[in-house]
């Protein structure tokens, strides 16, 4: 790529972060920029109840972390570039407040671990950026050679994955959709068997509406509907009708939640 090219995509990448807000000890919003943004390589405690299920969330004070990342953004202007896009549309940033890196803070601090990308934190510490300087006259004899300056300090990414992509999330879907066809495999068979007993008048065979209810409320509803509509089997029947409404809007409604779940966390 042309030079003139590179420098156009990182300024394109570069923005300032006016006005600094945040919920958590990891994420940013920005006055001027629409939409919430996640540091990079940093994870911080969550807040109550949005830590999901199977996750190693950090432990620590939630609201400490926050509180603290507060105190180094407060009536500040960063600068920020947007380094990726995790799999909820978020921007990933890199974050500085003068020449204090805010993911490297929030790791020096303790109210935060490294996570998910590498970071260089061999700037300013929080400490001298937040501090007043003090200059204190030395009394000890000048060194005849200036002493060489350290190495940059790499902290590593201890976890391969943002969050949201963790194999488990992704590993678990295609059971989860095996399992749901299964069932309604089975409710439809369900359906078809009662069908054909209640034309053979076989009474006392025949399949409790409980039971096909039951397999209707572990996943079964969309072939409970379609066994109703093609089979005409307890389509007359409005008490039937009346609990299987009932049960696919309870599915229907944890369905939107665990939906907003998944984007908001």
């Amino acid at each position: 790529m042309p030079l003139p090219m590179i420098a156009l995509a990182a300024a394109v990448a570069s923005f300032a972060c006016e006005g600094p807000s945040h919920h958590d000890g990891d994420n940013v919003r920005c006055a001027n920029v629409p939409g919430s943004m996640r540091l990079q390589g940093i994870d911080a405690p969550e807040m109550p109840g949005a830590c999901r299920p199977n996750r190693d969330c950090t432990p620590g004070d939630p609201f400490a972390a926050r509180d603290y990342l507060r105190s180094l953004t407060e009536g500040k202007t960063l600068q920020c570039v947007q380094e990726d896009t995790d799999n909820y549309g978020r921007r990933i940033v890199n974050c500085n407040a003068g020449t204090m890196n805010i993911s490297c803070a929030m790791i020096e601090s303790g109210h935060a671990v490294p996570r998910y990308a590498p970071l260089d934190c061999s700037g300013p510490s929080a400490a001298s950026e937040i501090a007043p300087h003090v200059t204190v006259e030395s009394t000890a004899e000048p060194k005849s050679r200036p002493e060489p300056e350290p190495p940059p300090v790499i902290v590593p990414a201890n976890l391969p994955a943002r969050p949201g992509t963790s194999g488990l999330d992704i590993g678990m879907v295609p059971f989860v959709l095996l399992g749901l066809l299964l069932i309604n495999l089975i409710t439809w068979a369900l359906f078809a068997i009662d069908k054909r007993r209640a034309q053979a008048f076989r009474s006392r065979e025949r399949i409790a509406e409980s039971t096909l209810l039951g397999w209707a409320l572990v996943g079964g509803s969309p072939a409970a509907w379609l066994a109703m509509n093609k089979l005409r089997h307890k389509s007359a029947k409005d008490r039937f009708k009346q609990s299987l409404l009932l049960i696919s809007g309870l599915q229907i409604g944890a369905l939107i939640g665990l939906l907003y779940w998944q984007i908001s966390g």
